[in-house]
């Protein structure tokens, strides 16, 4: 199965001036260059190969835009589309190996949307005229003009073992299917600021059947980028400009160009099925955000079939300062403390709320087995050594790899839950060899000490004395 590389450069968007639908008759013919013009066809096959989809290549309106009154706004709209499909004939095709069939399809389409606050629309917009984004300063407070491409490609082929539906899971077979999303939005937001948004949104989905064992995946990575524009400013206006010409926003706040936000989004799941029976999925989410003064942001999240889940949040100032916080199914958490020039600290806190588990955990920390009696929820903290200790303990010699194998070797640990995590740590204490013999507890860290309590002077709490007068 091939991957969303979620580290592929964003795909490359032209908002010119030509992109934007231009009042002309619809009945004007188009010059016709015979040698150098593709068929429709063609050129969308052309651009379902590319990276991206311009939206050059998908809006082709031949007149004005279609007018309609929505509330308090004129929403101008325009649309085009190009696109294919083919199959082999129903029922397949006879071979050598058994019955094939195999089809696909291909389409580009495009849409452009524009609100204009109706108090405030010229009689060239009531007539279907587009604004024109590269005079922003003419457009009214509030317009909003939003385009976007949208092109599709998949394909599917199959051969049967034999008749039936058992003839077709044990036969071979495999399908793709992508979509990719691309939007661009600028907006007025007041008489000296134009926002601009460019969002890629992509997504696949393809699955394999090899007699019986079948993979399906499907990915939707999306990718969000913002700025403000201040188009009164020399620097903001030049910006602005820059922008349209190549499609790339800014990377950081400067002089005329604030706000600026970036986030990308990868969603993934994974199944596993033998005979269409579900024995394997996994889930996985990854969000990077980052803003205009340099801060950056990863969340992650994971779950898999055996109900097991792991999540972190990682932030990273400008200054290279960062910490990182790992949330490992309903029992453990790793924290992670980053300073410039300074080697990271990672401790563990393992927390036990379930009775009968704190009553092992208590156990499995303490040479005192009298402690064990006691059943109220328990947290202790461990140092990344003493971590390493109690997972070789536990799970045997050799953990190998950074902090990832070691959050990972107690999500195997902990994903029966607390009473089966308490009861391997206490396991872990006693000598199989010598059942008998003292145990060996767990080590870790001393307990954060409290601010102990200021002995209280009796006197405070006594009214005050009477006065006497003096004879």
């Amino acid at each position: 199965m091939t991957s969303i590389n979620p580290n592929r450069p964003a795909p490359t968007f032209q908002p010119t001036q030509s992109t934007v639908p231009a009042s002309r008759p619809a009945s004007a013919p188009q010059p016709q260059a015979p040698a150098q013009q593709q068929a429709p066809e063609a050129a969308a096959a052309a651009e379902r190969n590319r990276d991206s989809f311009s939206p050059a290549a998908a809006m082709r309106p031949t007149g004005r835009a279609r007018v309609t009154t929505q509330g308090d706004n004129f929403v101008l709209e325009a649309q085009g589309q190009v696109g294919n499909r083919a199959s082999t004939p129903r029922g397949g095709v006879p071979t050598r190996l058994g019955t094939a069939n195999a089809g696909g399809s291909f389409g580009v389409q495009g849409s452009l949307r524009v609100e204009v606050p109706r108090q405030a629309a010229t009689d060239a917009i009531r007539n279907g005229e587009m604004p024109n984004p590269a005079a922003p300063e003419t457009w009214p407070v509030g317009t909003r003009a939003r385009a976007e491409v949208q092109g599709q490609a998949g394909f599917n082929a199959g051969l049967r073992a034999g008749p039936g539906r058992l003839g077709e899971r044990l036969g071979l077979s495999t399908s793709y299917d992508r979509t990719q999303t691309q939007r661009f939005e600028v907006q007025r937001t007041s008489e000296d600021t134009v926002r601009a948004t460019v969002t890629s949104d992509g997504r696949q989905r393809d699955a394999t059947n090899i007699r019986g064992l079948e993979g399906r995946q499907d990915q939707r990575l999306e990718r969000t980028h913002s700025a403000d524009f201040n188009i009164r400013s020399p620097e903001g206006r030049a910006a602005y400009d820059d922008f349209m010409r190549t499609g790339q926003l800014p990377q950081a706040n400067g002089p005329g160009v604030s706000n600026v936000n970036r986030t990308d989004t990868l969603d993934q799941a994974r199944e596993g099925r033998v005979l269409g029976a579900r024995v394997a999925d996994s889930a996985r989410r990854t969000e990077v955000a980052s803003d205009g003064a340099g801060q950056h942001t990863v969340r992650q999240s994971d779950r898999e079939i055996s109900g097991s889940t792991l999540s972190s949040e990682t932030t990273v100032g400008a200054n290279g300062e960062g910490q990182t916080r790992t949330r490992i199914n309903d029992s453990v958490v790793a924290s992670t403390e980053r300073r410039p020039g300074q080697p990271a600290e990672t401790s563990y806190e393992l927390t036990f709320t379930d009775p009968a588990a704190a009553q092992m955990a208590r156990g499995a920390f303490s040479s005192d087995d009298a402690a064990a009696n006691n059943r109220a929820p328990y947290s202790v903290r461990l140092s990344e050594p003493q971590a390493r200790a109690l997972v070789e303990r536990t799970m045997g010699e050799g953990l190998q790899g950074g902090q990832q194998a070691l959050d990972n070797a107690f999500r195997r640990l902990s994903q029966g839950g607390q009473q089966g995590f308490a009861t391997s740590l206490y396991n872990s204490t006693v000598d199989p060899q010598r059942p008998n013999a003292a145990r060996r507890p767990l080590e870790s860290m001393p307990a954060e000490a409290s601010t102990p309590a200021q002995p209280r002077n009796p006197t405070q709490s006594l009214p005050p004395a009477p006065t006497i007068p003096m004879s």
